[in-house]
């Protein structure tokens, strides 16, 4: 962009007065500290390209053939000039202004120059001069200049090729200047050099830049904040730097753990350093950063031991302002998390076998393990008492322990806690351990009757079934009292486990209530005598349950060539290497399938997808299809989540 400026060049006079003072007007280059960084300008330290962001061109008659372009590269300078083509008045001059960004200050650097300034006329000189703070021709804003006719600026005269230091605290702007000096009326009218009565051009720029703004954060959401987290959980906030070079990295630690550490959004590239220079990092743009930054995290949690820690983030921008926006505690827990509780079995041999039932753990925690310990209760199930010494997946009742039940507890632990959760209670025990009637009427010859459908199909969230009916003897009548199993199979499961016992009522009734669990069947079944192997009766029900999968979609509102992140879950236990999800948008009054993502061994996926102009409300959802190898749940879909473009 030109301007015009109406600045008035000295006369001859004051030209001879400051170019005696002009050597009292450099200094050395900053000291680096925190709140500082260099924008980099024509040519990087690699040698790559840089551009000339922030310089401009300012114009104050330079006359015809004149001219200044602030644009600059690798071997294209940029350059102020005022041409030979014609002669120009004294006050004519084309320069090459540098204003610092939003918030910055000029503090101090180097620039790579070649100034020259051989153009003269009768009380006239050429100039080539360099300014800060501001465009005024004095000791306090030159701080260096070729004149023709006075003292040389080098040892080739009134030209100089090399390193410009600007000195620290000026503030200001940077002017790069060509003009004619001289006394009101004359010109620059003889001599010259390549076409030039004077001229100026820029090679390089290391700009210095002072900057205070601390960075600050808002919108802090995610599942890594509900408690307790567990494996890979979600961290979602707003990083700002208003007025300053923008985001440049961003730390997330648990105590003395990092948890993330780097930079999110690139911006393009222009928030990679180009280098660095007295500790201040140098960037090529004057806004190398976001000032306002979405940061999106999965933050992997499996590192930390089950419990409560301090959840710190800490944002740095591109000058070394570093502030933490977050400091508040964090419950972590990644021990096993049990999907089908532990079960006991009677065996042929008279002992209690303990099924541990299955378990879930995040990816990383390593391998599960099992402990059991074996508790004898009263016959109505408190009062449970640990048995010395029986901790082993088998136990074989005493005959001391008749009149009681037992349970067992399973310990199921990983790299980062232990979980434990009891069986339900043993039949009683009888004494002395012979074939003992189950109940009163006890029959080899007896019935189960099930109420109700022989399938049912049930959502998610109301997976756990009371299984209702009665028991009734070879000759119809009810057999009290009795205790039966409820023993379930799902898909992939090669024996059924019992998950649950019921006791028949005095009419032969009972209910039977299985834990929440997946696809199975369920079997209701009675042992006449407790030296059965097998069951005189077993009546079986099939249980259906749709999956559960869950969407969420951030941010809700965008541009039409916005982007988004569609995040979600699949729930239940899932095969090791996750499973297929299908994301759909409807379009045009029709669902549509974009994208296929896998979830990981925790069920969790994430993408993100990006809006090609498209102007409305699009509503968005999840799918998981039935059918897949290891994953014993109907297909089902997610909510809905809308997201309005334009």
């Amino acid at each position: 962009m030109q301007s015009r400026s109406t600045r008035k060049l000295p006369g001859r006079a004051a030209l001879l007065a400051l170019a005696g003072t002009i050597v009292l007007l450099t200094w050395a280059a900053a000291a680096a500290r925190a709140g500082e960084w260099v924008q980099v300008s024509c040519v990087n330290p690699d040698g790559s390209a840089a551009g000339s962001s922030g310089w401009s061109a300012m114009i104050a008659g330079g006359g015809y053939g004149s001219n200044t372009d602030s644009s600059c590269g690798p071997g294209s300078p940029a350059f102020a000039e005022l041409s030979t083509a014609a002669p120009v008045a004294v006050g004519s001059a084309e320069t090459m202004l540098y204003s610092p960004p939003p918030g910055s200050q000029l503090n101090g650097g180097a620039v790579g120059v070649a100034f020259a300034a051989y153009g003269f006329g009768a009380n006239a000189s050429g100039t080539a001069v360099a300014y800060s703070p501001e465009f005024a021709y004095d000791g306090a804003n030159v701080f260096f200049q070729c004149a023709a006719g006075l003292s040389p600026c080098s040892p080739q005269g009134p030209a100089y090729t090399g390193t410009l230091t600007l000195a620290p605290g000026r503030g200001g702007r940077l002017y790069l200047s060509a003009g004619c000096g001289g006394d009101p009326g004359a010109a620059c009218d003889q001599g010259g050099s390549e076409g030039t009565w004077s001229s100026v051009r820029m090679y390089w720029a290391h700009l210095r830049l002072r900057n205070t703004s601390t960075p600050s954060a808002e919108g802090f959401s995610g599942a890594l904040l509900s408690s307790p987290a567990r494996a890979s959980e979600d961290l979602t906030f707003t990083a700002l730097d208003r007025f300053g070079p923008g985001i440049y990295s961003v730390e997330v630690s648990a105590d003395s753990k990092t948890l993330y550490s780097g930079t999110p959004d690139l911006n393009g590239g222009s928030c990679a350093p180009v280098g660095s220079e007295g500790g201040a990092l140098m960037f090529d743009g004057t806004q190398p950063c976001r000032e306002s930054e979405a940061v999106d995290l999965a933050l992997d949690t499996t590192g930390l031991p089950d419990g409560t820690h301090t959840l710190r983030i800490a944002l740095s921008d591109g000058a070394g302002n570093r502030a933490i926006v977050y400091d508040e505690p964090l419950r972590t827990l990644n021990a096993p998390v049990n999907l089908t509780p532990p079960s006991l079995t009677a065996t042929a041999d008279g002992q209690l076998e303990a099924s541990p039932g299955s378990w879930s753990a995040p990816a990383g925690t390593g391998p599960l393990t099992y402990a059991y310990q074996w508790q004898l209760c009263e016959a109505d199930g408190s009062s449970c008492e640990s048995i010395p010494g029986a901790s082993e997946q088998r136990y074989t009742p005493s005959a001391g322990q008749q009149g009681h039940v037992l349970r067992v507890l399973v310990s199921a632990a990983d790299e980062d806690g232990q979980s434990t959760l009891a069986s339900a209670v043993s039949s009683p025990l009888a004494s002395p351990l012979t074939d003992l009637a189950n109940g009163l009427g006890a029959s080899e010859h007896a019935r189960l009757i099930l109420t109700g459908p022989s399938e049912v199909t049930e959502p998610y969230a109301r997976r756990a079934l009371a299984v209702r009916g009665q028991l009734l003897g070879g000759g119809g009548a009810p057999i009290a009292n009795a205790t039966l199993e409820l023993l379930a199979r799902s898909e992939g499961q090669r024996e059924p486990a019992t998950v649950a016992f019921a006791t028949t009522g005095a009419d032969g009734t009972f209910t039977a209530t299985a834990p929440p669990g997946p696809s199975r069947e369920l079997t209701v079944a009675y042992r006449a005598f407790s030296a059965d192997a097998a069951a005189s009766a077993s009546a079986s029900i099939r249980e259906l349950v749709r999956a559960s999968v869950t969407l969420r979609v951030s941010p809700r509102r965008i541009p039409s060539t916005g982007s988004i992140v569609l995040r979600g879950q699949v729930a239940g236990p899932l095969p090791r290497g996750g499973m297929s999800v299908q994301l759909l948008v409807r379009y045009r009054g029709r669902w549509e399938p974009f994208r296929s993502p896998r979830t990981d061994g925790a069920g969790r996926f994430r993408v993100r997808y990006g809006f090609q102009g498209a102007i409305g409300r699009f509503p968005f959802r999840a799918q998981v299809l039935s059918g897949q190898a290891g994953f014993p749940y109907l297909g089902a879909a997610s909510a809905p989540a809308i997201v309005s473009s334009g």
